[in-house]
């Protein structure tokens, strides 16, 4: 800055002007280059290294169809000449906006971003080059797709028991207009009964996400010995549950979780319906808890089929659902809903699994200060 830039009315030299320019550049978390008429990169900023997966120095060696990253569309296919706006902008001079491709680094990672190009001229208005904006849009792009199969998947999901209800309503119908009830009457609403129940349950995981994610849950929590929590979840749950399949290894001597007692139930539930479901029917399910670190892991172990590391990294995210033939309905909402609610209490939950041995779900929770007063064996919904 010259020595009277600080003076009143007075502006910075064009150098300083320009260098502070180039720091706005370094800064911006979106990548911006700069190539000449000839397609040759003359700047890089730090963000299009990161983007790129490439050092600057190697950048600017290289035209913009002869660099170490591969350009390609969304469905993977190679860039077409209209959707690469590099070349365009080079060729026909005018400034493209929004253009999504796919930038395959060296190492092999792969990242989505929108493209933001426009030519570059001189004081006399002759063309010089191109500006080209990168902005990473990965994550955004997996979450409109996420979206979107979630959207699906609860469309179909849910007219799945929807036609089931329709349908022993349509029966249930003709038989009360001939005037006469058989005995088929009662599969009929037992029909309705579960796909009803189906529908709710889907409804209700939507709901729950939702106030979990807004911050719309409020725990009520209580001081509770885990053991006698447990024993009263499975006796209040036998008409939805086999319990002649579930065994506790529960030591009875481990202190006492701080919890919101129905934010328990339902992540225990959740995962002893999974055990049960995706593991042969005469098969048991354990349930196991010990003391260690200033907290409780409590842990569901079945004897199903086993997860792939593949299907173990991204079974706690939204509309996650492994696939399994046996198994139909839901919108992979529910070990995402435990993950939340574990999360809010303090605690982490993961899983470990082999294919052919079975899986075991693991969560902690704090330990209570406190000695619960009383048993806590009668509450109920």
């Amino acid at each position: 800055m010259s020595p009277n830039s600080g003076k009143t009315g007075e502006t910075p030299s064009t150098g300083t002007r320009f260098r502070n320019f180039e720091q706005i550049l370094e800064a911006t978390t979106d990548g911006i280059v700069t190539l000449d008429k000839e397609g040759r990169y003359t700047y890089a900023n730090v963000a299009a290294e990161k983007i790129l997966g490439v050092p600057r120095e190697l950048i600017l060696e290289r035209t913009f169809d002869q660099a170490e990253w591969k350009l390609s569309t969304l469905k993977g296919n190679p860039l077409p000449d209209e959707e690469n706006a590099f070349k365009r902008v080079l060729q026909e001079k005018k400034g493209i906006y929004g253009l999504k491709m796919v930038i395959e680094r060296p190492d092999g990672e792969k990242v989505i971003i929108a493209t933001n190009a426009a030519p570059l001229y001189d004081a006399a208005g002759h063309f010089e080059g191109v500006v080209v904006g990168l902005t990473d849009v990965t994550e955004q792009h997996e979450l409109l797709e996420r979206n979107t199969a979630f959207h699906y998947i609860v469309a179909h999901d849910l007219r799945i028991p929807l036609t089931v209800i329709q349908g022993h309503a349509e029966m249930l119908k003709g038989a009360f207009r001939e005037g006469y009830v058989k005995s088929i009457i009662l599969q009929n609403i037992e029909g309705i009964l579960e796909g009803a129940g189906k529908m709710e349950a889907m409804i209700e995981d939507l709901v729950d996400t939702a106030r979990i994610e807004t911050g719309q849950v409020f725990l009520e929590k209580e001081s509770i010995h885990l053991e006698t929590f447990v024993w009263s979840l499975l006796h209040r749950s036998q008409e939805g549950i086999d319990a002649n399949r579930l065994t506790t290894q529960i030591p009875q001597n481990l202190p006492s979780i701080l919890v919101d007692p129905d934010r328990l139930e339902r992540i225990l539930l959740n995962l002893l319906n999974n055990a049960l479901k995706f593991s042969p029917p005469d098969s048991k399910v354990v349930i196991r808890a010990s003391e260690g670190g200033g907290e409780i892991k409590i842990s569901v172990t079945d004897q199903g089929k086993g997860l792939t590391p593949k299907d173990c990294s991204c079974l706690f995210k939204r509309f996650s659902l492994v696939k399994d033939p046996r198994v139909s309905g839901g919108v992979g909402l529910g070990l995402y809903i435990c993950r939340l609610l574990v999360e809010v209490h303090g605690g982490r939950i993961w899983v470990e699994s082999k294919v052919g041995q079975g899986s075991s779900f693991h969560f902690t929770l704090p330990i209570a200060e406190e000695e619960p007063v009383g048993w806590p064996g009668w509450r109920r919904k």
